[in-house]
């Protein structure tokens, strides 16, 4: 048996009854952090410009699937892009899976929610398909490794892929192993992610759309019956020989049938890039142990792994996409304003004179150790050193949320009611928290009412 049948047949066999109430309960928590941030990223501008552009393609035609944060419903592919864009748009606070650079719940959520809509999906089958979708994209985010990102692939338009197209099959009953087998096939097949063309553009936000889609078109291609190669995976023309450099096969199966990997998943709390949360809660604490107003810093010396130094370590950003993912920006806040939220990604804010300053005193180095510890780890150390020459240095190995210190569902809730204030009914809210907590008894129809407009 090869690794992708091992997986599609895991995939296959699960079912509610196996799961522990630890896993039921971070489905719940991944789910709603999850919808929060697709409620917020719906209210963003390019969210709107593809919403128009979907709806000139459907020619007035409608759906069973809603997109989230209006009062439409298109056709479930639709759906699974519009909300696959909207899930990653929030900005930079959907999870993520440090194994791969990934974020698996923008390739999970946005997919099976549409065809569960569609096909009126129970919770029971919304939490099945949830972990069948989060063990598949990490799994091949794992076997990746950071070399696919290296070499200009992002994990979100492939591992994604397959993730969707699972996760859909699971949440509409489907229990043929061949389908899901022919399903990842389908999916890696239209896999696509370029680092060079999203980074730091609009393009970034169309990836998690994308991967949405294409999955759930496989999933049901796969149902009526059409097939890929045996082994679209491991094979030496497959997926990952395709995306990296550095494959490493057993990752695939390793532990399969044990802890479901979405245990593992981190969640953010910053609207930053995970990569730069323990740098930025590093600069925090140092502060705060020295006493001493941000203005006093005048040297920031910062350590860490490759891609919080490499990859994220352009300081003066000047859009709120490239803020996001700025370490000398992320460090600047938490010196001068002890922590980062939104209003940081305010452009007059992004363009502060002190900031600015801030910045140019940062120097960055990757620290050997640092880089060896992802992806249980993402670490950071930073010496803050003041006009009187004063100086204090912190590490950080795990910042808040992610897998080495998990956010429970009531900071998540804290969460999403923070970003949702001011931006969508209280109500509405209130009934996600509420429907959420309730599952499996809520099923996909009542859950996706909290949150469409104008019901």
């Amino acid at each position: 048996m090869g690794p992708t049948e091992a997986l599609a047949r895991w995939a296959a066999d699960l079912r509610y009854d196996s799961l522990s109430d630890d896993v039921v309960e971070r489905v719940r928590g991944l789910l709603l952090d999850h919808l929060g941030v697709a409620v917020l990223g719906s209210t963003r501008d390019h969210h709107r410009r593809w919403v128009s552009t979907e709806l000139r393609m459907a020619g007035g035609e409608t759906g069973a699937s809603t997109v989230v944060g209006t009062a439409l419903r298109v056709a479930p592919d639709r759906a699974a892009f519009l909300n696959g864009v909207a899930g990653s748009s929030g900005p930079n606070l959907d999870d993520v899976w440090h194994g791969s650079l990934g974020h698996p719940g923008v390739g999970t959520f946005p997919a099976l929610l549409a065809r569960g809509e569609e096909v009126r999906a129970p919770g029971t089958a919304l939490i099945e398909a949830a972990v069948v979708g989060y063990e598949v994209t990490m799994r091949i985010g794992s076997a990746l490794g950071r070399s696919a990102f290296d070499r200009g692939w992002h994990p979100r338009g492939g591992c994604n892929a397959a993730a969707a197209a699972v996760a859909s099959l699971k949440v509409g009953g489907e229990r043929r192993p061949e389908v899901y087998q022919a399903a990842i096939g389908l999916a890696v097949n239209a896999a696509a992610g370029v680092v060079g063309a999203a980074y730091f553009s609009d393009a970034w936000y169309a990836l998690s759309g994308q991967a949405s889609r294409e999955g759930l078109l496989a999933a049901l291609g796969a149902h009526a019956g059409l097939r890929a190669t045996d082994e679209p995976l491991a094979a030496d023309r497959g997926y990952l020989a395709a995306a990296s450099d550095r494959v490493d096969l057993a990752s695939l199966t390793d532990g399969l049938g044990g802890e479901p990997m979405l245990m593992q998943t981190g969640q953010k709390l910053y609207p930053s890039s995970g990569a730069t949360h323990a740098a930025l809660e590093a600069a925090v604490a140092a502060r705060r142990e020295l006493g001493c107003a941000g203005s006093d810093i005048v040297k920031i010396d910062g350590w860490g792994f490759r891609e919080m130094v490499d990859v994220l370590g352009r300081p003066h950003p000047t859009t709120a996409l490239a803020a996001s993912m700025s370490t000398p920006y992320v460090i600047a806040c938490g010196v001068r304003d002890g922590g980062f939220d939104l209003s940081h990604l305010d452009l007059g804010r992004i363009a502060d004179p002190e900031l600015a300053r801030l910045q140019s005193a940062t120097r960055l180095v990757v620290d050997d150790r640092l880089d060896r510890l992802p992806p249980r780890h993402l670490g950071a150390r930073i010496r803050l050193v003041t006009r009187d020459g004063r100086e204090a240095t912190v590490e950080v190995l795990a910042a808040s949320g992610h897998a080495g210190n998990p956010l429970g569902f009531d900071r998540v809730a804290d969460k999403v009611r923070r970003l949702l204030t001011g931006r969508w009914p209280e109500s509405l809210v209130d009934q996600l928290v509420d429907s959420t907590a309730a599952l499996p008894r809520t099923d996909v129809e009542g859950l996706m009412r909290a949150v469409r407009s104008g019901d």
